[in-house]
């Protein structure tokens, strides 16, 4: 099938929650409104980073309504459908395109997870054809998800049986691999890079879209990197992917990109509240200590930001 390829930074949402752990939707206008004034091309939702395997069937559908009144034809909405159950994965996959979203993204399942290619192109035949004229990705997060199976034989034997494959979500640090995906079959697929830390990396190997965490709030800054990539400027390039790696370690000290993340949202000025257990979330004392280690690196001051 034909299918919209994408290209620049697509947000890995949070999903806003009140602080007794409820879904605050309340958020998501003033957050798709941040996001767009950002320069986002789209929105990754109920991901990893949006916490949609800690969230039931009912909260995911809600959190994907909430977020299709702000697609748009230069912003995508991106539903993740990934679950366990097969049957789960069916039922977000025929919701999401019953409200308009522009495609899918699927994780292979965390729990009993395939061993081998057919297995897993098993997995994703059924929860992509529950849609068949929807734009298929597979979520490719071996860290996260425990399924290594090889993307490039992936792509190759689920071509045959998914007509709506579109391409994959790679977040995976092998960029050969990733490599040798977005080369297949004369660059049929479109290979989405899934690490904000590698981006650079990602572009120079002619991907051109990506879909992360801190774009949520530093879209700007890596927008220039981008820009400056185009110019041929590679110095420069570096010089920022360098300068947000510092910044991208520092969320990560504190223990989970997710609760780290939310507290720099919330110090941007997006309030996402809690996380849900297990996650972890900071303390007063430890966001004003993050706050502090981001000041004493010019985080609320960068020249591109």
């Amino acid at each position: 099938m034909d299918f919209v390829r994408s290209e620049g930074l697509i947000a890995a949402t949070f999903t806003p929650f009140y602080p007794n752990g409820e879904l605050n939707l309340s958020i998501i206008p003033q957050y798709a409104a941040k996001l767009k004034n950002s320069g986002i091309s789209g929105v990754f939702v109920c991901g990893s980073s949006g916490e949609g395997l800690l969230m039931n069937t009912e909260e995911r559908k809600d959190v994907a309504e909430a977020w299709i009144p702000y697609a748009a034809k230069n912003f995508r909405i991106i539903i993740h459908v990934g679950s366990t159950s097969t049957k789960i994965s069916k039922e977000l996959t025929a919701h999401a395109n019953s409200i308009g979203a522009n495609a899918i993204g699927c994780m292979g399942p965390c729990c009993f997870q395939p061993k081998d290619t057919q297995s897993l192109v098993e997995f994703c035949q059924e929860v992509a054809l529950s849609a068949p004229n929807l734009p298929f990705y597979y979520y490719h997060i071996p860290n996260t998800s425990g399924v290594y199976v090889k993307m490039e034989d992936f792509l190759i034997m689920a071509n045959k049986v998914i007509p709506n494959l579109a391409g994959l979500k790679f977040t995976s640090m092998d960029l050969m691999e990733m490599l040798s995906c977005a080369t297949l079959e004369n660059k049929k697929f479109d290979i989405i890079h899934g690490h904000d830390e590698t981006l650079l990396a990602g572009l120079v190997l002619g991907i051109k879209a990506a879909i992360g965490t801190t774009y949520n709030f530093m879209a700007p800054v890596f927008n220039e990197l981008i820009k400056k990539f185009q110019q041929k400027n590679l110095n420069e390039a570096l010089e920022i992917q360098t300068y947000v790696n510092q910044i991208i370690k520092i969320m990560l000290s504190t223990g989970s990109p997710i609760s780290g993340g939310k507290a720099m949202m919330k110090l941007s000025g997006i309030d996402c509240g809690p996380c849900r257990l297990p996650l972890k979330n900071l303390s007063d004392e430890q966001i004003a200590q993050l706050k502090e280690k981001l000041e004493g690196i010019g985080y609320f001051d960068m020249p591109w930001k």
